[in-house]
């Protein structure tokens, strides 16, 4: 007999364990042989061979999945239906099934990367952003650099290595904090949820488009600060000089 991941986790069951099951009038323990994914469902399901069954066990359901190849779902539902004298019998095409389940799974994929895609540009204008006014408040004094004899193009060439340090530097604290709450998501939230877990795999491509998306929000705001360098900028005032200066 075979249980699905969510009776599995929910009875913490596993290979070589015994479950008891009621079959008709009679009550069978049966040993667990494996343990299949089952996403999407909720609820627990065993699979088991149907000469396990004893003749009590009266079916209420029978669900038939086949491949009609070239004859084609219509005539092999009209000849089952006069081989077994029945009035109705419903069977589903395997081709129809996948082709439903990998547009429902194309759609969801596509909604990801849609989502993921936002994400990114909402961190990235908010990071942007974030560098900009903490680098335009200090304008004054990377100009004072430039007034005591620095030249302009060293002072660019400092705010442009600071600014690859802010944002280098928060994408470097981000990653850690994001692979720990993924890994929250997939191995705890996930199963006490829906009851099966999904296996996390890492992607060194994606670290790879976050470090040049932190890259170019880098050299987007050493930009910005080189074109706000030649632009006079007004002193900073002290609190002691907004209350009068020193007492």
């Amino acid at each position: 007999m075979m249980i699905n991941e969510q009776l599995a986790r929910r009875q913490n069951l596993g290979v070589g364990d015994n479950v008891q099951l009621i079959l008709g009038d009679q009550l069978t323990a049966l040993p667990v042989l494996g343990v299949y994914p089952d996403y999407g469902r909720p609820v627990g399901e065993v699979l088991l061979n149907a000469k396990t069954l004893p003749d009590t066990f009266s079916v209420r359901f029978e669900s038939f999945s086949v491949t009609p190849g070239e004859p084609g779902i219509v005539h092999i539902t009209d000849a089952l239906e006069k081989i077994w004298g029945v009035e109705a019998l419903s069977l589903r095409d395997n081709g129809t099934i996948r082709a439903l389940a990998t547009g429902v799974f194309d759609q969801t994929f596509a909604l990801t990367r849609a989502i993921t895609l936002l994400t990114l540009i909402l961190a990235a204008s908010a990071l942007l952003m974030m560098g900009w006014v903490f680098f335009s408040t200090r304008t004054w004094y990377f100009q004072l650099l430039m007034v005591w004899g620095l030249p302009h193009r060293v002072v660019a060439g400092q705010l442009l290595r600071l600014a690859l340090l802010l944002t280098g530097g928060i994408a470097v604290l981000a990653l850690p904090l994001g692979i720990w709450l993924t890994w929250v998501l997939v191995h705890r939230i996930n199963p006490l949820a829906f009851g099966w877990s999904l296996p996390m795999a890492v992607y060194p491509l994606f670290w790879l488009e976050l470090a040049v998306l932190s890259l170019a929000v880098g050299l987007s705001i050493a930009a910005l600060m080189r074109r706000q360098l030649r632009r006079p900028a007004v002193a900073p005032v002290s609190a002691s000089a907004l209350a009068g200066g020193e007492r």
